[in-house]
């Protein structure tokens, strides 16, 4: 579930702000009444984003064990 605060309440509540998160799922800050950014939980954001980032992998770029193995090559031909 979303909770939506104001900006002021946000910045009076900051000390309190995890504690929100584990009750709501994320909260929305509002500056004269539009949203201006969303506050989620850190636990559930890196695994969907290391998830979609395997998948949006850009097959033509190298990973870093590639870029490590033409350094190597390099470094052997200098």
């Amino acid at each position: 579930m979303t909770r939506y605060m104001s900006a002021k309440e946000f910045r009076k509540r900051m000390p309190d702000i995890p504690e929100d998160l584990k009750r709501w799922k994320d909260i929305i800050v509002l500056k004269k009444s539009r949203p201006v950014f969303k506050v989620v939980a850190f636990e559930e954001t890196p695994g969907d984003l290391l998830d979609r980032s395997e998948t949006l992998r850009d097959p033509l770029q190298p990973d870093l064990q590639e870029i490590a193995a033409i350094v190597h090559k390099i470094r052997e031909a200098a």
